[in-house]
């Protein structure tokens, strides 16, 4: 008896684990067992893309894309020229720094341009001297530091002066200018701006997209998002996942699209996948799957589904079967599922 009891909670076990791994389908029914019920069908449309619920982004800038512009000294006062966020072209006055500091440092820039050509010169005069053996190695290294030193500091300044658009002597200030276009982030500061504190950065408008957090098990299919009439293809996806989401950014963000660098907003998921659109009284739940019933020869038999998405007369779902061939059951629907479940009670 033992033996007998124990083989019995075997095949149950089996049988529990077998319904666990495999959910249960609705089961076939023959078409004679529906009697007179009125039955129609339709043909699933299949689209190669279909559009998701709303997710949130926000417009963004690349990682790395901004130009920024430091002080190269101490400055007293900072006046700036356009206002935070502004699009600005090469060239365009930004900032006017004024201080005794700054004509200070254009007396920097004047000795640094004197000492450098004072190495370039003593470094060209001496070069065929070393190749003849009248100078020694020591001689001419000592030469060529001073040189490469004092060619780094004048070119180091003469970074900064490439920006500067004008001097005003009466006022000891220096008006300095975009170097690349773009947005232009300012740094207003309530304390003094230091050597090396960043004055403002330059954001390329190629530089701006909108980032958008798509769940992974749909970003392999992300193809484009919509923002109102605005439609941006995504250029790029992040390879580390953020929990369950993953970071999308689309192309450059066009002017037209009127949307602000840092703006929180909704954007429509466009998904670049096969689906089919089935009308929405097509669709019952069983055994918490979503199927519906296909017509095979004298019987219909469930397919479970996918639902994506909906529009307001059709869901959007996914199978793993071809529900374009097929006749999916469109009337009736309720009325066969509740035959089955009388078959089921009997």
């Amino acid at each position: 008896m033992t033996a007998k009891y124990g083989a019995s909670l075997l095949c149950l076990s089996a049988f529990l684990s077998a319904s666990l791994m495999h959910p249960a389908q609705a089961e076939p029914l023959s078409l004679e067992t529906l009697g007179k019920l009125a039955l129609s069908y339709v043909q699933p449309q299949k689209v190669a893309s279909y559009e998701g619920s709303a997710l949130p982004a926000q417009v963004a800038r690349l990682p790395g894309n901004d130009y920024w512009v430091s002080t190269p000294e101490n400055i007293q006062q900072v006046t700036f020229l356009v206002g935070q966020g502004q699009p600005v072209s090469q060239g365009q006055a930004i900032a006017r720094l004024t201080g005794p500091e700054v004509f200070h440092f254009l007396a920097q820039v004047e000795a640094a341009s004197s000492l450098y050509q004072l190495a370039k010169q003593r470094y060209d005069r001496n070069r065929p001297l070393l190749k003849n053996g009248s100078i020694s190695a020591d001689k001419w290294r000592e030469i060529s530091q001073d040189y490469f030193a004092s060619h780094l500091e004048y070119e180091h300044m003469q970074h900064f002066m490439a920006m500067v658009l004008a001097k005003d002597e009466a006022s000891e200030s220096l008006t300095i200018g975009a170097p690349v276009a773009g947005i232009v982030k300012l740094n207003q500061l309530d304390t003094p701006y230091h050597a090396g504190t960043q004055l403002f950065s330059l954001v390329p408008s190629d530089a701006i997209r909108v980032r958008v957090n798509v769940p992974m098990s749909q970003s392999a299919s992300l193809s484009a998002i919509n923002i109102n009439a605005c439609h941006l293809t995504i250029d790029a996806q992040s390879a580390i996942a953020d929990g369950a989401f993953i970071n999308a950014w689309s192309e450059p963000v066009p002017q037209g699209c009127n949307l602000l660098l840092g703006q929180q907003i909704t954007v429509i998921p466009e998904y670049q996948k096969a689906v089919y659109l089935l009308p929405k009284h097509s669709v019952f739940s069983w055994e918490q799957e979503s199927q519906v019933f296909t017509q095979q020869a004298s019987q219909l038999e469930a397919v479970t589904i996918e639902i994506l998405g909906s529009t307001p007369e059709q869901y959007i779902v996914a199978s793993d079967l071809d529900l374009s061939q097929m006749q999916v059951l469109s009337q009736s629907v309720a009325a066969v599922k509740g035959i089955m479940l009388g078959l089921g009670g009997e």
